[in-house]
Order: C-alpha cells, then sequence, then structure tokens
C-alpha cells in the first residue's frame, strides 16, 4: 500500500478514528490494534512476506529474552550471535542470493568455463532491510544493557514492525519506540495539526517534485548515448531530486503519520542539499541510516582498530586517520551494499567513503589557511562556492546509484563530459515530447529550493503554525492543488527496492 494511493487515502483515516475514538485509552488493545492495522498494511503488498515479517520478529522477541543481563554470560554471547547469524543470514538470502550467483558465475566465465545460470530467482521482499537493522538494534541494544527485553509480545512485535516505517524507515530504534509504545497516548491537537502539515509536504515533495523530475530523469539516462554533455549533466541533477524527494518525502509522510498517532519518530533529512561539505551532508541524508552504521559498525571497527594500534603513526600518518580510513572503507562498502545487490551501488558507496577521508585529512589544514588569510568559514563566499562543490559531488555520485549497471554510468560520464558539458543544448530536446516535464521539474525543484531554505532551521518545510491563517491556508490550498494535479500514475518510493 502506498502512502500516495487511494487505498491508504481510506486507510489512514479508519485507523485513525478507530485508534483515537473506539479503542482510546485501553493501552493494550490500542496496541494490538495498530499491530493489526500494520500487518494489514504490510501485507496489501504481498500477504505471503508477512510470514517473514512476523517470523524475524518472533524470533528476536525471544532473542531479546536469552541475551538479557543477568543470564550466563556464555549463553548470553551464543543467542547473540545466533539472533546475528539468523538476522543477517536471512537479509543476505532475500537480497544477495541472485547476486552472488550471478557474480560467482560471471567470475567463473573467466577461465573459459561456462556454468549455466541458475533459474532460481529470489523475490526480494518489500522493507526487509530496514526492518532486519530495527531487530539487530534491538538485540544488540538488550546486549550492551542499553534497553531492557521486553515481555510483551504485542509491544515487541508492533516496535518491529509500525506501519508508517516498516516499508522505508525512518530507521527507528527500539530503544526510543518501545518506551513509547508501552506508554499510555494522549491526542495532542498540535502535534497532529504539525503531523499533517508534514505529510502534506512530504506528498508534495513525492508527487510534484520526485514524480516530474523522475519522468526527466529516466528519458535522459535511457538516451545519454544521443545527448548533450549538458543535457546529461541536467539528468543527474533530475535525479539528485528526484531521489531527494521520494525519499525525504516518504521520511516526512511516515514522520507526520506517526505525530498522528502520538509517536515522535526520529528525524531522517534535515535539508541535505544546503550542506557545504560532504561529512554535514551525511549527517543531514537519511540520518537514522547514518547513525545506525556509526553506532553499529564504525564505531566499533575504530575501537577494534585501534586497540591493535602501538604507535603514532601507521604508514607516514597519523594514526587516527589512519583507524578513520580503515573504518571508514569498509563502512561505506557496506553501506553501499546495503542499498542493494549490484555493483552500482558498492562504488557509489566508496565514492562517499574516499570523500569523507579526503574532507578528513583536510580539515585541520584548511582551517589553518583560512585563518591565516583572515577568512570566517561561515562567510557568504565560502560556503556558497562549498555548497556547489558538494552538491556537484553527491549529484555526480548519484550516477551510479541510478544507472543499471557500472558500464552504463562510466558511459554515461564519459558522453556528459566529452560531448559538450558546457555547451547549453537543453533545446535539442524540443520534439522529444519531454520539453514540458523539464520546466515543470525545474519550477518544481526551485520551489522546493526556496521554501526549504527560507525553513532550514524548522523541522520540515511546512512548519508554518506561526504564521498568519490566511497565508498558512493559502499555501495548503495550494500545495494540495498541485499534489492533485500531478497524481497521475502511482509511482512506488525508491527506497522500497532496498
Amino acid at each position: 500500500m502506498l502512502f500516495n494511493s487511494i487505498e491508504f487515502l481510506v486507510f489512514l483515516p479508519v485507523v485513525f478514528v478507530i485508534y483515537w475514538f473506539i479503542v482510546y485509552r485501553q493501552l493494550k488493545v490500542q496496541n494490538a490494534f495498530l499491530l493489526t492495522a500494520s500487518y494489514v498494511f504490510y501485507a496489501w503488498w504481498d500477504w505471503r512476506f508477512l510470514f517473514l515479517l512476523f517470523g524475524i520478529a518472533i524470533l528476536n522477541y525471544f532473542a531479546g529474552i536469552a541475551v538479557e543481563p543477568g543470564r550466563p554470560e556464555k549463553s548470553r554471547k551464543f543467542w547473540l550471535l545466533a539472533a546475528l547469524i539468523a538476522n543477517i543470514g536471512t537479509l543476505c538470502v532475500f537480497k544477495y542470493y541472485n547476486f552472488f550467483i550471478d557474480s560467482f558465475i560471471n567470475l567463473v566465465s573467466l577461465t573459459g568455463y561456462h556454468l549455466p545460470r541458475s533459474s532460481t530467482r529470489i523475490i526480494l521482499p518489500i522493507g526487509i532491510s530496514f526492518y532486519t537493522f530495527l531487530s539487530i538494534s534491538y538485540i544488540i541494544d538488550i546486549y550492551k544493557e542499553k534497553l531492557q527485553a521486553n515481555r510483551n509480545v504485542i509491544d515487541v512485535l508492533l516496535t518491529l514492525g509500525f506501519f508508517p516505517i516498516v516499508l522505508a524507515g525512518p530507521i527507528q530504534r527500539p530503544v526510543t519506540l518501545l518506551p513509547q509504545i508501552g506508554t499510555e497516548r494522549q491526542f495532542d491537537q498540535y502535534k497532529a495539526a504539525d503531523g499533517l502539515r508534514q505529510i502534506l509536504w512530504g506528498l508534495f515533495k513525492k508527487i510534484v517534485l520526485a514524480d516530474t523530475c523522475a519522468v526527466n530523469a529516466d528519458y535522459i539516462f535511457a538516451n545519454h548515448g544521443t545527448l548533450n554533455g549538458s543535457v546529461l549533466a541536467l539528468g543527474a541533477v533530475f535525479f539528485a531530486f528526484q531521489i531527494y524527494g521520494d525519499f525525504s518525502g516518504y521520511s516526512d509522510i511516515a514522520i507526520g503519520i506517526g505525530r498522528l498517532f502520538g509517536f515522535d519518530l526520529m528525524r531522517n533529512f534535515a535539508f541535505p542539499y544546503f550542506s557545504t561539505n560532504i561529512a554535514m551532508f551525511w549527517q543531514r541524508w537519511h540520518i537514522s541510516l547514518t547513525t545506525w552504521f556509526r553506532d553499529y559498525v564504525f564505531l566499533p571497527i575504530s575501537f577494534a582498530v585501534s586497540s591493535g594500534l602501538h604507535s603514532e603513526k601507521v604508514f607516514f600518518m597519523k594514526a587516527d586517520l589512519y583507524i578513520y580510513i580503515i573504518a571508514s572503507l569498509i563502512t561505506w562498502f557496506l553501506t553501499g551494499l546495503w542499498h542493494g545487490a549490484n555493483f552500482t551501488f558498492i562504488v557509489w558507496g566508496m565514492i562517499h567513503g574516499f570523500m569523507l577521508i579526503l574532507y578528513q585529512w583536510q580539515k585541520a589544514p584548511r582551517k589553518k589557511m583560512l585563518k591565516k588569510a583572515g577568512i570566517k568559514a561561515d562567510s557568504l563566499a565560502i560556503t556558497i562556492p562549498e555548497s556547489i562543490v558538494t552538491l556537484a559531488v553527491v549529484a555526480f555520485a548519484w550516477i551510479f546509484f541510478k544507472a543499471s549497471s557500472v558500464n552504463e554510468a562510466l558511459s554515461y560520464i564519459n558522453n556528459m563530459f566529452t560531448h559538450g558539458l558546457f555547451t547549453i543544448s537543453i533545446l535539442d530536446l524540443r520534439g522529444r515530447g519531454i520539453t514540458s516535464t523539464l520546466i515543470d521539474g525545474t519550477i518544481a525543484i526551485m520551489a522546493v529550493i526556496i521554501i526549504e531554505y527560507i525553513q532550514r532551521d524548522k523541522q520540515h518545510g511546512l512548519e508554518i503554525s506561526n504564521y498568519p491563517k490566511p497565508l498558512r491556508w493559502s499555501l495548503y490550498w495550494i500545495i494540495s492543488f498541485f499534489c492533485l494535479i500531478y497524481l497521475g500514475d502511482q509511482r512506488t518510493f525508491i527506497y522500497f527496492q532496498f
């Protein structure tokens, strides 16, 4: 069930009314109803995979009890390892089986021996990467005594399958969601109203921005061999805003729905395209995933590497930088692989890993250089060019994310730089049937940039409760109008494939 579908337009109000007016003030019944609604929401896509979601949640419910403090340490470690193997193993089978089999066959073919292609193709369950990571954090946090194992099976199942976040996040840690589920919730009119505003803004970014940009990006990438370099650069920009509108729009809708039901879900995007460097970008983009990899991958690897070092320098570099390089490369390799079973995602991840290493390496010399030149780091003369460069790097990396293969991405990049990158030839697209969508997409991009720049100190683009009422309602009606006229065909959300 898509957030931008007619079915969900019926589903949400029905669940809201029952939740607040029929089972209100009955916490156990309320949570059981919310769990039922969440499973109906998930089963709407494919009811067969509901058993997988339920099975993983039940497994982690019992594993959480098995690894709680007070039990023999040897037993706790055994069940922790068993639970991690079960969670990660399930993810790998469903998400990477086809990738590993095909890669192995291709590798063997280099020797001249050709293995038959496997006819077995495993369907990827929607949202499996997200609810698997929720489950892993639940187990690890109990083992590390950051969270108590919960004996209420309904509460645990709801934590690992809450319908706004089960398909594409935010990856709301059980350590913050479970206490909210176990506490009686009061209807907050202000919170609900702001939730509706955030839902509306998320729908605008999905329907008007992302889906319009998608038409342009899809056409330009599909025909990159016949288009001018400047058009290909524009295609990369369109995809950059498509994926931003698509994913941040989903997160806004999910967070807004959470607020309707009395939950505070973590912010997942903080206007990342206004970042002045790549580190700031990843502090603002997909925050729930970035912090998950930081806490469960980057920091443990950093600690493991540092514990094995006994000198201040390694290979003529400071030990701290060496630790950062090792931990970053492993983390970003896994981040890329998490996004999909394709080498394009691995290359995308490694680009960001190398850019973060480069940023870390030049951070101190840059600070000294600016201080010596008497230039403030936050002056517009510095921040504007740095923001443009950061966005250019991010958009360049998105080419690999969008392309179906590494060869296609390299071909796109080669054509972009060799076929008139600085030659304005948008008019070459006249007669190809997408001139109007180019204009629409450009206007949508500019509208989102302007609104979010004005609102850059707020939680989302429509946090306007302090605006005059006539202005607020004018904006609501205008945005709703554009959502309706651009609704068209329902496009699925990009991150559903992960």
